[in-house]
């Protein structure tokens, strides 16, 4: 992806959108009470915002980019899983430094982006369309985030042991991934049998869905995912408040 300045007006819009987005996220994380070191992480989601602001309508990241209460949206639902890290057992070491997480159909980035913002887990992104990889690539490095890899390939089940990155193979000869995340990728059976095919024993899969959304429970187990856990919090999108559902599945 080409860096290009912008002018100075809209550079201004950009920053004013960006600013705005991290009060959002900031006052949310003040309300529940999220007590954890929080400016490195702000000031990296604010960054991203910055980017997703001045590239997301020319690449078509997201809706409404310019937008800071979308973003916020964005931001805040990426985070959840670390939210209830606190609370849930199987969340408590999900994103450790040891641990090795891939997301699938990263996009705009979120949730890897965010996770890997407040977190020390070392992530992998698939990001199957190349400008989007690009994107990600350069936000990750705008962003300072030295634990994420962004890979330009489409997974299959059947394609999951050949070329992708060394910290991929280097994860696929430790027995997989400790963690795989999407959020907005493919469809749940999709999801499962990918999933499947490079997550670790004892891993964990983590699904963000809307309320109401067939989570493809059956393919779930025929994949050798077991103890599914549906998670449903309720977050704030613009001017009203959104119910969602992080599905959590161990893999057998």
């Amino acid at each position: 992806m080409q860096r290009k300045l912008a002018p100075s007006n809209e550079r201004t819009h950009i920053k004013a959108v960006a600013e705005q987005a991290r009060s959002l996220v900031t006052s949310y994380l003040d309300a529940i009470g999220f007590a954890a070191d929080r400016i490195l992480f702000l000031d990296r989601i604010e960054r991203l915002g910055a980017i997703i602001a001045l590239w997301g309508t020319r690449m078509n990241l997201t809706a409404e980019p310019s937008d800071p209460r979308e973003l916020a949206f964005h931001i805040i639902d990426s985070m959840i899983p670390v939210i209830l890290a606190g609370r849930e057992e199987s969340l408590w070491h999900a994103f450790r430094t040891d641990n090795r997480i891939l997301d699938l159909g990263s996009g705009a980035g979120f949730p890897a982006l965010v996770l890997a913002s407040a977190t020390p887990a070392t992530f992998t992104l698939i990001e199957s369309r190349r400008k989007r990889a690009s994107f990600l690539a350069v936000a990750a490095a705008d962003m300072n985030l030295k634990n994420v890899v962004v890979e330009s390939r489409r997974i299959k089940p059947e394609l999951t042991n050949s070329g992708l990155s060394q910290e991929y193979a280097q994860a696929k000869a430790c027995d997989g991934f400790d963690v795989v995340t999407a959020r907005g990728y493919a469809h749940p059976p999709t999801f499962h049998s990918v999933t499947a095919s490079v997550l670790r024993p004892g891993g964990i899969a983590i699904l963000y869905a809307n309320v109401g959304q067939n989570l493809a429970l059956p393919e779930a187990e025929k994949n050798g995912l077991y103890e599914f856990r549906p998670i449903t919090y309720t977050i704030p999108r613009g001017d009203r408040v959104v119910k969602r559902i992080l599905g959590l599945w161990r893999r057998r």
